[in-house]
């Protein structure tokens, strides 16, 4: 998260335009689509709780990677099956062109590197529960402002509704602890980069559309998430510890591997596959559950506390989305 969305992200990603393709299906073609959504926000709710077990030491023996270094390791193994995939599209399908390269490499920087290195700063500033309330939550309403700043879309009722929520939603889940600013303890500021990371996702979002138009959405996915991967290499490269990275334990190494192969690798292919099978607005409805589940699984396995202010916030964030959905 994704989380991408990340993610209401991987539509933008994906570029994938949804046909309801399963009008007509067989039962067991559409229990198929229902049940790779179903992995999708399992593995995208989870992702939040294995980067907290990564950018904090959440057991025994456990060490601790920066926000850019869990990004950087997380993207190096999904790019080394991400490259070979890009080569043969370049090859066999439609080559690349040198014009369109800088847009790759901005797309990246904005929907990889960027994106996870504010939402990564943000769980290890609050917590995995509140990151996917914030995070997640928030890229549509997001992309709302956006679309309507950039593109000039007319601001409904409902849309001032739902930004009045989301606003009035975030406040409430900021307000549960002190106000502290500070970089190394401020939960404030890491749910400020959280805001941020929605915002930035929002602006990636506005800009991938374009090149999507070009190029098919396998090209598009595994060129953004290879120019990325450059990005967090070089800037870790001068900034990082890269030997923070072999005293990792065993159950953190494994939550690298799910956060590249589970998230990033088969959640984005199977959520392509939902879009191009069900109708985007069908799609977009189980993603609300992903905040949720991310609480949840915050809760049982972290151990963290579930504040009323996270409840009470999130329901105000997703009740705002709900409004925009009512047709």
């Amino acid at each position: 998260m994704t989380s991408p969305t990340h993610d209401a992200q991987s539509s933008d990603v994906s570029g994938v335009v949804a046909t309801p393709y399963l009008d007509g299906a067989p039962t067991l073609a559409r229990v198929g689509v229902y049940a790779a959504l179903a992995f999708v926000i399992v593995a995208w709710s989870g992702s939040f709780v294995a980067a907290q077990m990564v950018l904090s030491a959440t057991h025994p023996g456990a060490a601790t990677l920066s926000p850019t270094m869990l990004a950087t390791a997380r993207f190096l193994l999904a790019s080394a099956v991400f490259l070979p995939i890009l080569l043969r599209q370049h090859r066999r399908v439609q080559p690349l062109r040198a014009r369109d390269l800088p847009v790759f490499l901005l797309l990246g920087q904005l929907g990889i590197s960027g994106y996870f290195w504010l939402q990564y700063t943000g769980v290890q500033l609050t917590n995995a529960g509140v990151s996917a309330v914030l995070a997640v939550s928030l890229i549509p309403l997001a992309t709302m402002v956006l679309s309507g700043l950039v593109l000039g879309e007319a601001l409904s009722w409902r849309r001032t509704v739902a930004l009045a929520m989301g606003a009035i939603g975030v406040f409430v889940v900021v307000s549960q602890q002190r106000l502290d600013v500070s970089l190394e303890t401020g939960f404030l500021f890491g749910a400020l980069c959280l805001v941020a990371n929605a915002l930035c996702f929002a602006v990636y979002s506005t800009l991938v559309r374009g090149i999507s138009a070009r190029y098919p959405p396998l090209t598009v996915t595994a060129a953004m998430m290879v120019a990325g991967t450059l990005g967090l290499v070089l800037v870790s490269a001068v900034t990082e510890d890269w030997s923070s990275v072999r005293a990792m334990s065993g159950p953190q190494w494994t939550a690298i591997v799910y956060l590249a192969v589970a998230c990033s690798v088969l959640a984005y292919f199977f959520y392509n596959l939902a879009l191009s099978r069900l109708e985007a607005s069908k799609v977009a409805v189980w993603l609300y559950a992903e905040p949720v589940l991310a609480v949840v699984l915050g809760a049982a396995m972290l151990g963290e506390v579930v504040a009323v202010q996270t409840v009470v916030g999130g329901a105000l964030i997703l009740s705002g989305l709900y409004i925009t959905q009512r047709t």
